[in-house]
């Protein structure tokens, strides 16, 4: 039986997205654990951040044991901390676990604790990652088990508001299904549904479809074997500077 403080899946993989002119660094707080590129070395406000998040969530998980066992969205109450609030709305446009988005939203809450800190930021909990850039970032796909697995990138051009990435590993020859969207957590909602629906044995064109009526969807990646299937208008560029087919 997993402890009452794993809070969460842990994502041991991340995406590669390197920030010019960063430090980086990494806190681990038992199952979270961030890797932060920043323009200094801020691991004491996030040790802060973290612990803060993870007690608010781990009293409300307390209070509220079912919050963490359902696979669906359920009614949570009015006493539930912000982030946990958060993730609920994220988990409810897709339908799934509120649990499965809150490694998303810990990147998300950290990242905006920091935002005064640091003009440009990563935030990484495992998959799921916070970006506010002012310049192009390269980010480097996982896809663990493909001959794809960090030789594709996604070349993000310059975003005026911050914006979430997640990655999801469904397994069952689906390696990666990544997403872009608004934040973190709602990456994550969205990237969890559609890798478990791919696993699951919905087509390719179904999940499309019903990802194009997700307009917090800003794009998305699947990548099975060497199969490379991209949504939306992304540019996907070789690590070794060829065109990916």
């Amino acid at each position: 039986m997993p402890s009452i403080y794993d809070i969460y899946e842990r994502k041991n993989f991340r995406n590669r997205i390197p920030l010019a002119n960063s430090v980086s660094f990494e806190v681990e707080v038992r199952e979270t654990n961030l890797h932060v590129q920043a323009h200094s070395d801020l691991s004491a406000k996030v040790k802060d951040s973290v612990f803060r998040y993870r007690y608010q969530i781990e009293e409300y998980l307390r209070q509220h044991p079912a919050f963490r066992e359902t696979t669906y969205p359920i009614q949570i109450y009015g006493s539930a901390p912000e982030i946990v609030r958060y993730a609920d709305m994220a988990c409810r446009n897709t339908s799934v676990a509120p649990m499965a988005c809150m490694s998303g939203a810990m990147a998300d809450f950290v990242g905006r604790d920091l935002s005064a800190e640091s003009a440009n930021l990563v935030v990484c909990s495992g998959g799921d990652a916070f970006v506010k850039c002012a310049y192009p970032v390269d980010v480097h796909l996982y896809a663990h088990g493909s001959p794809l697995h960090e030789r594709l990138i996604l070349a993000l051009p310059t975003y005026r508001k911050v914006f979430g990435i997640s990655t999801h590993v469904p397994g069952k020859a689906v390696h990666a299904a990544t997403v872009l969207s608004r934040s973190a957590c709602w990456a994550s909602a969205f990237a969890r549904d559609i890798g478990d629906r791919l696993a699951a044995g919905e087509t390719v064109a179904s999940v499309l479809n019903r990802a194009e009526a997700y307009t917090e969807v800003g794009g998305i990646i699947l990548i099975s074997g060497s199969t490379l299937i991209v949504g939306g208008d992304l540019v996907i560029k070789s690590a070794n500077g060829t065109s990916p087919g």
